[in-house]
Order: C-alpha cells, then structure tokens, then sequence
C-alpha cells in the first residue's frame, strides 16, 4: 500500500471517532503504525523517522491544528541537524578454543552499539576490564591488543565517585582508547554482578566524542562473554568481583576468537525536525498562555532484519500526543489557554531535539505556564509523576485529578525534570514527566510491541492528562 494510502486510511479510522473520551482504538492505530517494521524503529535522520513525521504533519493537518510562526518553524516543523548511523548488516559468530563455532542471534545474543563503525574479520580477544587508561589505573598495562577485539565493561568502575575525575561513562571515549592501544572492534558487557545486568539493548546514546566508522562495537550477553573466556580460568564474574574488590585492573588475554560483519552508513548531520501544532484557547485574554503536551517520536533504529518497534517508547507517548490533539480540537469548549503539542526527534541519541526547542524557543518562555511530556506510559499497571518536587502545585493539582477518576497514580516523584521536560526545567519552565510504573521492562529490547502494552492503564494515564488540559 502507498504511504498516501495508508495515512488516508488510518487518519480516517481515528478521526471517524467523535465522542469526547479517549478511544483506545484511536491510540493504537497510532502505536501500530510507529512500531511498525515499514518504520524500522523510527531513527531520526532516516526514512523511517521521516514517514512517521509525515503522518503526525497529516493529523495535524486533519485536525486543523495551528502554526506557530517563529523564524525556526516552517509549516509544522522544527527542523534541525542529527548524527545518525543506519546498520545494514551485523553478524557475530563466536570460536571457542576447542574449534567450534557458534553464530549469535543478533537481538538476543548480542547487538551492535548505535554508532557502531563497519568492518569485518576474525580477530583474537582481550579482556581490558572498564577500558580505562589512567596513570594510576590503567587496564592496558602489560595486554596486548594490538589488531585484538577487546572485552570492556560497559560502566566505570564501582568505586570511581563521581567527582572523583572519572566523568561519566562514554562508550566513544572508551572506543577512542581502545582504538589508539591497536584494538580493531569492541565489545561491551554488563557486570555479572550487579542486580539486574542489562541485557544487550538497541542504542544512541554513545557520549561525547569523535565517531570512529572502522571501529564496530557490540554489546553481547554475558552467557556468551563467559564462552569467549573460556580456558582461561576466569570467568567474567570472577573478574568483576576481583577488579572490585582490589580497586585495581585484572586484565588478560583470550583463548577464543571471533568474527563478525558490520556495514554501517554513518551521517554527521542529517535532516530531522520536531513537530509542533496548537489549538488557541478560548479565553480572550488566557489565549496567549501556553500549555505544552509533548512526546519524543524517534526511537533507536534497526539493525539489518531486526527492528527494535519501540512501542512503549515512544510510540505510545506520541500516539497519546495525536489523541490529545483529536480530543481538544475537536470539544465544543476548548480549554481557556492555547495548548501546543509538540512531537521530539533524537530524544535517543541525548535529548538533541528538546533541547533544539528549548534553545530556540518559538513562544515567550514567560506565556508557558506548564509542561506535560510523556514517555512510556502503556506499560505497568500504575501512573508515575516526575519532577512534582519541582512542582508540587502541577503534581497536587494532577493527583487530585487522578483520585476522582481512576486512581492509578503513585505517590513516588522526583525533581529536577526527567528525559525531554529537562531542557525546559533547566531554563525554567514548570512541567511534570508522565510514566508508568515498571515502564522500561522491554526498554530498547526487541520485545517492545504493541503486544506487550497494558491497554487499560494506558488508556487511564492519556484520560487523566485529558482530564487535567480542560480542568487548566
């Protein structure tokens, strides 16, 4: 079917709904069309991203939405630069010291990192702890990784604080390392030790740095790192504990090998945009007061075949997004203040389009009187406010909202913003993150489809930020 087509059609389906409530029917019409495999994963700065922005400018458009006018706004678009890196294949086969061989399954065994670099071989292996190359801790000393795929740990070590000169973990700075002792690809792995080891997950969040195109970069699951270490008496949890607990390197040399292929096309600054769209309000004098409603659009991409849907994230916050838009569009009262909605590229990579927004934005900071951005709100079975530390009126005003209507909502908040609200907190703005409890059980995993939403607590929190916008 050709994308007009399809857009006529499920525009059709959601706005033949008139009645003003929420319509889950409406919502995942939406959701099914972002997590979609056409989509491949929504990645700002490819096609996928940009035919999910078409459809929202579409629904806009239906809906008679208005333009803010603003010298970085064309149409309904925001539009701005983005690093982006699309992975059209990633293979990894793992040889034991005894020969045999074993090809990983990409998505479960193992992924590529988002800005992995492309290139292929069959290379021997390096366990070099947290990567770190410091005069007093320096995890290379006495290994060598020259033309080696090196191991690392994708953390700093559990004893470096914070303001210890550390700085925050960075998958580039540690593949810079690596790089310049010889290494030719890396591999990232949870600690064996911690709770809850992260599983390998889709992502774009790499840290500050130069992007290195010959260098891919893996995470792979710490059943099959163990493999790789195999023969040498020491497996991966043993050198957790080990580097821990004498706050020094334990690095060594591997007796597997591995082989991997990885094409990736690689841009420094492709297109993207936010969307943005209002419906004025119907106060003579309140009009001129914003409340936004927002969501992140983009998700992490695909790699080769696999498609990480993306539909708690975000799907489901930007299909909430539209809903709100139908409902208040289309009320015979509209709300006494205008209401902008407005759709985020590259939340993924590092918050780059909310902070595009927040740094150029296109209404007086003064006229925004509150913020509601949502992301990941179809999965768990309760409603998680943030930053209502920074703003107990917003978070008082919404809980009592709540306890006449579904009753879903936690006590538990926090200040200080929280994914896309932070730009916006930082410079001032009030605004409140609207989540689900347990929200990121299939977070960046292939396994967040539309099958895995809790239709019913998604239906309430969209309800419930509805409820709030005609009560502002």
């Amino acid at each position: 079917m050709k994308k007009t087509q399809l857009f006529l059609l499920l525009l059709g389906m959601s706005l033949s709904i008139k009645a003003q409530m929420v319509s889950i029917d409406s919502l995942m019409k939406h959701v099914d069309l972002f997590s979609s495999d056409n989509l491949k994963g929504r990645l700002a700065g490819t096609h996928g991203y940009e035919v999910a922005a078409d459809y929202c400018v579409a629904y806009f458009e239906q809906l008679g939405l208005k333009k803010l006018k603003h010298a970085s706004i064309d149409d309904y678009n925001q539009s701005f630069k983005v690093e982006s890196n699309e992975i059209s294949e990633c293979s990894v086969s793992v040889i034991n010291p005894d020969g045999k061989k074993y090809s990983l399954k990409l998505g479960k065994d193992f992924v590529c990192r988002g800005f992995t670099g492309s290139g292929s071989g069959l290379v021997d292996l390096a366990f070099c702890g947290y990567g770190q190359n410091k005069e007093d801790y320096n995890d290379y000393r006495g290994v060598d990784i020259a033309g080696k795929a090196v191991i690392l740990f994708k953390s700093n070590p559990p004893f470096s604080a914070p303001d210890s000169g550390w700085g925050e973990f960075s998958i580039r700075r540690q593949v810079a390392v690596a790089k310049e002792k010889g290494a030719v690809a890396v591999i990232f792995v949870s600690r064996p030790n911690l709770a809850n080891p992260q599983k390998p997950i889709g992502s774009t969040s790499h840290g500050e740095g130069v992007h290195h195109a010959d260098m891919p970069q893996f995470q792979i699951d710490i059943p099959w790192v163990d493999s790789l270490l195999s023969g040498t008496r020491y497996p991966l949890e043993r050198l957790d504990r080990l580097t821990e607990n004498l706050k020094m390197p334990f690095s060594l040399s591997a007796k597997s090998k591995i082989e991997y292929k990885v094409s990736a096309h690689y841009s420094p600054a492709a297109d993207t945009r936010n969307l943005l769209a209002y419906v004025e309000g119907s106060d003579p004098v309140l009009k001129d007061e914003f409340v936004i409603v927002s969501a992140h659009l983009d998700h992490v991409g695909s790699q080769g075949n696999l498609v990480f849907p993306g539909a708690n994230d975000n799907a489901s916050g930007s299909s909430a997004v539209l809903e709100l838009a139908r409902l208040i569009s289309t009320a015979e009262k509209k709300p006494a203040r205008s209401i902008l909605f407005v759709l985020f590229s590259a939340e993924e990579k590092g918050l780059d389009g909310s902070t595009f927004m927040a740094q150029n934005l296109p209404l007086k900071k003064e006229k925004i009187v509150a913020m509601y951005n949502m992301d990941c709100i179809a999965f768990g079975d309760s409603i998680q406010i943030g930053n209502g530390l920074s703003n107990p009126n917003l978070w008082n005003k919404m809980k009592e909202i709540d306890k006449k209507n579904a009753n879903l909502m936690t006590d538990r908040t926090w200040g200080g913003g929280g994914a896309d609200l932070t730009p916006f907190h930082q410079i001032g703005i009030p605004g409140l993150y609207v989540a689900t409890t347990y929200s990121y059980t299939h977070l960046h995993l292939p396994t967040d489809t539309r099958q895995s939403l809790n239709t019913k607590t998604y239906k309430e929190v969209v309800n419930l930020l509805y409820q709030t916008l005609i009560k502002d």
